[in-house]
């Protein structure tokens, strides 16, 4: 079903989709509060911390689960053939200067913008911008995916303990194989099996574009996408437990998943889903199959 106003318009409202589960960390887990310490740390590299429930509790906020996303949905993107940019700044699509338009294409929009041509400048950021910018953002441009911050909450929403360790390391050297004198240090990391809660929240998302996001929600759950640093030391490795998947709007029809744009098809969750309260709804397993349903739209759909 093609729309009239383009998917990636806030201007209406297509579609609700939700994500829910639990990330448990099977390996250790540091999201780090970066360079410096905090004042009275008694370790080099603390995890972050926040005040909930009057305690300071470790969590992982949700602009690291957005970059942990958007950095894979780079590789799969350019993996299926698609041109998107690196999201990062002064190096995005908007900032890339066009042939069609003799200049950035963000410059562009915001001239169509200042013109009093709202319809027409978006149509161009649909058209030219990336899958990417709009799925998760760009210059001037906010995008359809949230990642709340992953508290350690249980499901009544009480804070659970996070069992904390802390490791010495030593800098080696790469050039000599030796060790840097005065380079010993200690890093504060998340034991296994603490327990963070995920919310990832997307409007308007086609079929094809909430399957990128299932893709690296499996990926993450099979441990091939880890979360915070440390990584190739072995930490950072999550699965998902209890998941969810839920989703509303006038693109939703029975069991039926409408096509959002041309390029989408639309995906049937009868037998996966149920009804509740207006909102199509999968849990357990059957939210894992809702969502591989999903993900074969993004890697059947031709997008380049």
């Amino acid at each position: 079903m093609s729309q009239p106003v383009p998917w990636s318009s806030h201007r209406l409202l297509l579609r609700l989709a939700v994500i829910e589960g639990w990330l448990v960390n099977e390996t250790p887990l540091r999201v780090g509060t970066g360079r410096e310490p905090p004042l009275g740390s008694a370790v080099d590299l603390a995890v972050i911390r926040i005040h909930l429930g009057g305690r300071s509790v470790p969590y992982i906020p949700g602009s690291s689960l957005k970059g942990v996303f958007r950095s894979t949905a780079i590789q799969l993107a350019r993996a299926k053939g698609l041109t998107v940019c690196s999201g990062l700044s002064g190096d995005t699509c908007m900032d890339w200067e066009s042939p069609k338009y003799g200049t950035s294409l963000l410059k562009f929009i915001q001239e169509r913008q200042r013109e009093g041509d709202e319809p027409g400048a978006f149509r161009v950021f649909h058209e030219d911008a990336c899958l990417l910018c709009k799925m998760f953002g760009a210059p001037s441009f906010t995008g359809h995916v949230e990642f709340s911050d992953a508290y350690p909450l249980d499901e009544k929403g009480q804070l659970l303990e996070v069992p904390l360790g802390v490791r010495t390391g030593i800098a080696i050297d790469r050039r000599t194989g030796a060790v840097y004198r005065g380079a010993l240090y200690q890093v504060e990391f998340v034991e296994p099996g603490a327990r963070f809660k995920l919310t990832v929240r997307a409007t308007n998302l086609p079929n094809y574009a909430l399957g990128l996001l299932a893709k690296i929600l499996k990926m993450l759950h099979e441990g091939w996408v880890r979360v915070g640093g440390f990584k190739t030391r072995g930490f950072g490795e999550v699965r998902v437990e209890n998941l969810s998947f839920s989703v509303t709007g006038g693109t939703v029809s029975g069991t039926k998943l409408l096509a959002v744009d041309e390029r989408d098809v639309e995906v049937d969750l009868a037998g996966l889903a149920q009804r509740y309260d207006g909102w199509l709804k999968a849990s357990g397993d059957n939210a894992w199959r809702a969502l591989s349903k999903l993900e074969e739209v993004w890697d059947r759909a031709a997008l380049a």
